[in-house]
């Protein structure tokens, strides 16, 4: 099968967990015997290369400016730029050129922040099925969190609806819709997206999270004695909820912990540090994953925002390291364990599972086979084999269920049982 991914970055740039996950995905494909593409923004001009066996096409924004530069420019400017986005017929036209040259099968598109949808209408023009994967909230949320200053959004705002409105549109061309969480889906079917997919091409798949160091014969090193460690591993920002995760550190008894923060902010670190001052808390900056884990007891999400999934929960488990979090999102979705939740945003309760755990100390922690259920299913080949059912299930499917004009001999041969792969 020929399969093209399309997500706005791909490694080695590297903002967030979204494209690790897309090379993850599209470098298994690869290892199955498929011919993978992956295309994505770059600030330069226009490439090809190839990443582990993935081809990959980098093609220039032509946005206003590159989505790293978002905090030097005014809310204005930021607004009117995410407005122009959906309009953005230069990026359809270099897609058109990536779709012509790779000759996909089927388009397996994700996050799209700063990648207008007018790539889902070039795809859709020739024939070509979309799946595409829900990792935030960028189709109805001009922030793609669904959160504000004030908390989590409970409805889609005004400046929101303006911003993506095209969007709602162009969803219309996608003929099958996975999430890597429930509530990411429930949240788009609830405002009105995907509604013409049939439910059985509606699907929750997890993804995949790898540490390097950590493979299947892994075992933790045992925790020295001294001080618990509570640690927190993420983007320090207003919706992760780090400013909870340390009012919440102010309640617990002075002594006989620690909590280790690693990550970096956006913007100032001022704010942050004065939360901390006088707490047994360091501050790491970047850490590796493997490195971290192995020098703390218990991992805390805090999250205030719904996040999709939560991929810091999935690293955490792989390594055996129980995870404390926000009974919101993927994070609950992950977790499923009322004992080991919190309200988001609320420091007391936060607090009293923090000192439960405390009190109950290291040796009453749950051993690493409690995570099996998550880690099991994010696997690297569960993870590829479930979304090469659902393309196959998608083959020969327009988001209308028209047949495909292009090449119908092409999708006989895919949709046979026992073909090779293409």
């Amino acid at each position: 099968m020929r399969i093209l991914h399309l997500s706005t970055l791909y490694p080695p740039h590297l903002v967030g967990g979204a494209e690790r996950s897309v090379a993850l995905l599209a470098e298994q494909q690869v290892k199955l015997g498929h011919h993978v593409g992956a295309a994505c923004l770059t600030p330069n001009g226009a490439s090809r290369s190839e990443r582990n066996g993935v081809s990959v096409y980098r093609m220039a924004h032509h946005n206003d400016f590159w989505m790293e530069e978002w905090p030097q420019h005014s809310q204005g400017e930021r607004e009117r730029a995410k407005f122009k986005q959906q309009f953005n017929f230069a990026i359809e036209r270099s897609f058109g050129e990536v779709l012509d040259a790779f000759q996909p099968d089927i388009l397996n598109t994700h996050s799209l922040v700063d990648v207008s949808t007018r790539t889902w209408l070039a795809a859709y023009r020739r024939g070509v099925p979309i799946v595409h994967t829900l990792r935030d909230y960028d189709l109805v949320c001009a922030a793609s969190s669904m959160f504000r200053e004030s908390g989590p959004c409970a409805h889609r705002h005004l400046k929101c609806r303006a911003l993506t409105f095209t969007k709602g549109l162009d969803q219309r061309c996608v003929s099958a819709v996975t999430a890597v969480g429930k509530e990411v889906l429930r949240r788009h079917l609830e405002l009105g997206f995907f509604h013409h997919v049939p439910e059985a091409l509606r699907q929750v798949i997890w993804n995949t999270a790898e540490i390097e160091g950590v493979d299947p014969d892994y075992v933790r090193p045992q925790r020295p004695e001294g001080p618990f460690v509570f640690g927190y591993l993420g983007r320090i920002s207003p919706e992760k909820g780090v400013e909870t995760l340390l009012k919440a550190c102010r309640l617990l008894p002075p002594e006989g912990w620690r909590l280790v923060v690693g990550g970096s902010a956006p913007g100032s670190m001022d704010a942050i540090r004065a939360l901390a001052e006088g707490l047994p808390v360091s501050f790491s900056g970047f850490v590796e994953p493997k490195a971290f884990f192995e020098q703390v007891d218990v991992l805390v999400t805090p999250s205030l925002w719904a996040e999709p999934l939560g991929r810091t929960v999935l690293e955490a488990y792989r390594v055996g390291v129980p995870v404390l979090g926000s009974a919101t999102g993927g994070i609950a979705e992950l977790i499923d364990d009322p004992d080991w939740l919190s309200p988001a945003g609320d420091v007391p309760a936060l607090a009293k599972r923090m000192a439960g755990v405390l009190d109950r100390g290291r040796k009453s922690l749950p051993a690493p086979g409690r995570f099996e259920r998550v880690v099991s299913a994010t696997g690297r080949q569960v993870v590829a084999n479930r979304f090469l059912k659902i393309y196959r299930a998608t083959l020969g499917k327009t988001a209308r269920g028209l047949a495909i004009p292009a090449r119908p001999e092409r999708v006989r041969e895919l949709t046979a049982g026992g073909s090779p792969p293409q």
